[in-house]
C-alpha cells in the first residue's frame, strides 16, 4: 500500500521524530512510503490533488486540517494522524492512543472509519473545520493573540488578561433547525471534536462520525463567572451550569455583526486588527468589522462522512466508540 508522508517541521514534537524515522516505521508496517517535502501549506494543493492511498499527517491538529481539507471528495485516499502537536485534540477525540511509531506499527491492521467535517459559508468566504468554530470568549482571545504570528506564552497571557479585564458579550441570534436563540452570548462553540485550541473540552460527548454538530451556547446575561466555566471545563461538567445550553444539529446559521469568528485555530475575517489603540474604543468596538452588510449571515453545516480516516488497531481489551 502506498503511503504519502506530510511532515510539519514546526509541530510541537517534531524534533523528537524525523521524517526518516517515520518512513522506516511505515516500511516495517508493510507500506511503500514516500516523503514529499513542503515549504508552505499551499504546496499541498498540488501534492494532494487526485492522490490515492494513505496520507500520513505528521504534526498537530492544524497539519491534519490542512491535509484533510484537500482530501474531501476523494474516495481513493484516506488519512491517518500522527500526534506530534501540542494539543492533539483530534486523536484524543478519536480515542487513538500511543506514540507516533506505535500507531504506525498498529496500522498493519487498520480500522477504517469515515470522519465528518464542518463547513462554514460566511461573508468572507468558505472554509472547513475539523475541531470546531464559533464566536465569543475563545474567539476574542484568539483574535487578540494573533496565532499567525507564531506561538508565544507572553502574548497569550496578555490576550487573556485583556479580554478578562474588558469583559465580553456579543448579542446576536443563532438560528437552529427547531428554534432561534437570541441573547448576549458569552460563547457559542460549534464542535465536531471534543475540544478546540489548547484542549478546551467544550463537548466531551461530541462524535465526529455521527453526522451532527454539538453547539454549546453560554448565555452572557446569566453569567456565572469565568472561573465557574473554567472549573466546568476541567471537570467536564460545564454543560450542567444554568447558563449553558447544548444542541445537536446538522446545521445552523448565525447573524454576524462583525465580531471575530474562529475556525479551528484561526480567526476570521483575516487582516483586521482587533487590537485598538484607544482602550475605550477597544472595549466597545473590538468586535466590529468595517463595512459589514446589514444582513450578514454565517452558515454552518456538517458534511457527514466526508473523509476516509484509518485508525490503528485498538489496544487489547479496548474498542473505538464511533458510529462507523
Amino acid at each position: 500500500m502506498k503511503a504519502t508522508l506530510i511532515y510539519n517541521t514546526g509541530a510541537g514534537q517534531a524534533n523528537s521524530l524525523t521524517p526518516e524515522d517515520i518512513l522506516e516505521g511505515l516500511k516495517n508496517a508493510g507500506f511503500s512510503p514516500v516523503y514529499l517535502a513542503t515549504k508552505n501549506e499551499d504546496d499541498l494543493d498540488e501534492i494532494l490533488h487526485g492522490i490515492d492511498g494513505l496520507v500520513v499527517s505528521a504534526g498537530g491538529d492544524g497539519t491534519a486540517k490542512a491535509v484533510a481539507t484537500r482530501l474531501v471528495g476523494n474516495p481513493d485516499a484516506a488519512m491517518t494522524i500522527l500526534p506530534m502537536g501540542t494539543a492533539n485534540n483530534l486523536n484524543a477525540t478519536l480515542g487513538v492512543e500511543g506514540t507516533p511509531l506505535e500507531i504506525i506499527e498498529r496500522l498493519r491492521n487498520p480500522q477504517k472509519h469515515r470522519f465528518d467535517l464542518g463547513h462554514v459559508s460566511a461573508p468572507w468566504g468558505d472554509d472547513y473545520f475539523m475541531e470546531g468554530a464559533g464566536l465569543g470568549f475563545f474567539a476574542e482571545v484568539l483574535a487578540r493573540y494573533e496565532p499567525e504570528k507564531g506561538k508565544s506564552v507572553t502574548r497569550s497571557v496578555k490576550s487573556l488578561v485583556e479580554v478578562l479585564t474588558q469583559g465580553y458579550g456579543q448579542r446576536t441570534t443563532v438560528h437552529l433547525p427547531q428554534q432561534d436563540v437570541t441573547c448576549e452570548f458569552l460563547l457559542v462553540e460549534i464542535l465536531n471534536a471534543h475540544a478546540v485550541g489548547p484542549r478546551l473540552k467544550f463537548a466531551p460527548d461530541a462524535d465526529p462520525t455521527d453526522g451532527l454538530l454539538h453547539v454549546v451556547c453560554i448565555d452572557g446575561e446569566k453569567r456565572e463567572g469565568y472561573f465557574s466555566y473554567l472549573r466546568g471545563l476541567l471537570t467536564e461538567e460545564m454543560v450542567e451550569l444554568p447558563s449553558v445550553s447544548v444542541y445537536r444539529v446538522p446545521e445552523l446559521s448565525i447573524e454576524w455583526h462583525g465580531f471575530p469568528f474562529h475556525i479551528d485555530d484561526y480567526v476570521q475575517p483575516k487582516g483586521f486588527n482587533f487590537r485598538r489603540e484607544n482602550q475605550e474604543e477597544a472595549a466597545n468596538l473590538i468586535r466590529m468589522f468595517p463595512d459589514v452588510p446589514e444582513e450578514a449571515t454565517i452558515h454552518v453545516k456538517v458534511l457527514p462522512q466526508a473523509l476516509n480516516i484509518w485508525l490503528p488497531e485498538q489496544l487489547e481489551g479496548k474498542e473505538y466508540s464511533h458510529a462507523n
